[in-house]
């Protein structure tokens, strides 16, 4: 299957922002996020990049039934490649300029229940539950489980860990078991390699894990499940926030539902005697 390529009068323009944004150092992840979104928008507005207006801009998001975090991507990407073509002097004025700011909104955690987890184990693959494990017991995201190497377990006096490169270049470790970290090691690379070179794609470990969860429970509510398990034992929010490769607590927040021991311990404290 052939990828979409964005509309030939904006070709130029897009690999020439995209090289930027390389320059700028951003990660090949964000990269080819922001290709995909702006080869998206060329292709729905389907006039020259020179000729789209405030309006257009307006008007084909306000279309759009898009989730807040998606609305905002889109935003961004909008926002940064005509701020590019204004900056560099190839358009005049800056028709994403006006774009309203997409409204913050709070999601909801949401931890995958182990029952769903121990059921998509049972009807997986090997690398299917490699993959699980990976969300469920180390919390890496989708980029992340796709990139683990054998070169990244660490072996340490307490137990080994997993070195995990996030978002922005960040560079985390977290603590994995003596089994995941025999599986990983015994790798001898890639623990996903690719099809040629290199190793999957996060796409790839997307589908493999919608398949597997019930509908309503995608791959990142494993993120939540495991940052929810963690608060629970440790009861140190910065501590989840950096496992996480969070930047902020406030972000971590989202992801930790109040555990249902704690909950339980309240209601027999208010529970009046019989």
């Amino acid at each position: 299957m052939h990828k979409k390529l964005p509309p030939a009068q904006w070709r130029d323009e897009i690999t020439g922002w995209l090289e930027s944004l390389t320059a700028a150092g951003l990660s090949q992840d964000t990269i080819n996020t922001r290709r995909c979104k702006i080869g998206h928008a060329a292709r729905c507005l389907d006039k020259s990049p020179y000729d789209v207006t405030s309006e257009d801009l307006v008007h084909w998001t306000a279309s759009q039934s898009w989730k807040a975090e998606t609305r905002k991507g889109y935003r961004n990407t909008l926002v940064g490649f005509f701020r590019w073509l204004h900056d560099t002097g190839r358009r005049a004025d800056d028709p994403a300029a006006s774009l309203p700011k997409v409204r913050k909104t709070r999601p909801h955690p949401r931890p995958c229940p182990d029952r769903h987890i121990r059921a998509a184990l049972c009807d997986a693959t090997e690398t299917e539950r490699l993959m699980l494990r990976l969300g469920a017991e180390a919390g890496l995201r989708l980029s992340e489980i796709a990139a683990v190497h054998a070169r990244d377990v660490l072996e340490g006096d307490d137990g080994p860990s997993l070195i995990i490169r996030g978002k922005g270049d960040k560079q985390r470790i977290v603590p994995i078991s003596e089994d995941l970290a025999e599986r990983i090691g015994g790798a001898h690379g890639w623990l996903f390699p690719g099809r040629w070179t290199g190793h999957v794609e996060k796409s790839y470990v997307s589908r493999h894990l919608t398949r597997l969860l019930p509908k309503g429970w995608g791959p990142h509510s494993l993120r939540h499940r495991y940052a929810t398990r963690m608060y629970e034992t440790t009861h140190d929010l910065l501590l989840v926030s950096k496992l996480l490769g969070h930047s902020s607590v406030e972000t971590t927040q989202i992801y930790v539902a109040m555990p249902d021991s704690r909950l339980r311990a309240g209601l027999d404290a208010v529970t009046l005697a019989g």
